[in-house]
């Protein structure tokens, strides 16, 4: 066990030097995990710099460390993110489309027309539905709304 007495000169810039490589693993790494694991480590290496501790303080701390910046990080990124049905459709913007209603444009005919959604239009797959009529987004996939008619002037 030649490697020994040298866990004993644990120095500052071993802990960053730590820190630079779990910060390059986060970016190979899907998640945001080591990167609270880096910030535990370049915080012990400014309290070894600034207060030399023995090495199996130094270990502990780090597990301290760790465990404390991965929770705060967690309730960081929480209230950053929100898990919202409107957050989990954030990257299909054609989610956000379901349950309104909408303006057939183009008829659709063997269950393939057009809708106006704002100042476009948009693929529409449902029963057959005359052009003008009213109709309920009940599904999106992609570019195509699956749609119903809508019958009366309540909705």
């Amino acid at each position: 066990m030649d490697w020994l007495p040298t866990l004993e000169r644990v120095q500052p810039w071993h802990w960053w030097v730590l820190g630079a490589l779990l910060l390059i693993l986060e970016v190979a790494a899907p998640g945001i995990f080591f990167v609270w694991l880096a910030l535990a480590s370049f915080t012990l290496g400014l309290v070894v710099f600034v207060l030399p501790l023995p090495v199996t303080a130094q270990l502990l701390l780090f597990a301290l460390l760790s465990a404390v910046s991965v929770l705060l990080g967690r309730r960081y990124l929480s209230r950053l993110l929100p898990d919202t049905p409107e957050a989990a459709g954030l990257n299909q913007g054609s989610s956000r489309l379901v349950g309104q209603t909408l303006t057939v444009t183009q008829a659709i005919e063997n269950g393939v027309g057009r809708v106006r959604v704002g100042d476009g239009e948009w693929r529409a797959t449902g029963p057959d539905t005359p052009a003008g009529a009213r109709v309920l987004v009940v599904a999106a996939d992609g570019a195509t709304l699956h749609v119903r008619e809508v019958h009366g002037t309540w909705t």
